[in-house]
């Protein structure tokens, strides 16, 4: 086991642990329908196809008072269901997680029916 160096202080390690859906179906669509069923408040969302990695920035939004924010979402063209649902329902604040990311689905499931 490697001892601990006392000259270096790890700060922010980034990691990346995605899985690639090779399922075609409209992602930028389906992350429109869940927001449209997660109603962020006081939240404005802008949604692109992103390249490599599912992202998510966000940041506060003067102009609609406190409380108010943006978030901008990148969706890439191999990123799961689970994995966007995932990201949304954290953006939106919902406070079980797993349970919104199952209804997303089965609600997605029933609209493809």
């Amino acid at each position: 086991m490697r001892e601990r160096d006392p000259h270096h202080v790890e700060i922010d390690r980034q990691r990346l642990v995605e899985y690639r859906d090779p399922t075609e179906f409209d992602r930028i669509a389906f992350a429109m329908r869940a927001l449209d069923r997660l109603r962020p408040k006081r939240m404005t969302v802008a949604v692109y196809p992103a390249l490599a990695a599912l992202r998510v920035e966000r940041g506060q939004n003067l102009q609609r008072g406190e409380g108010g924010s943006w978030a901008i979402v990148g969706i890439p063209p191999h990123a799961s269901r689970e994995h966007i649902a995932y990201a949304l329902a954290e953006l939106a604040g919902v406070e079980s997680v797993p349970y919104a990311v199952q209804s997303l689905l089965a609600a997605d499931t029933k609209a493809d029916a």
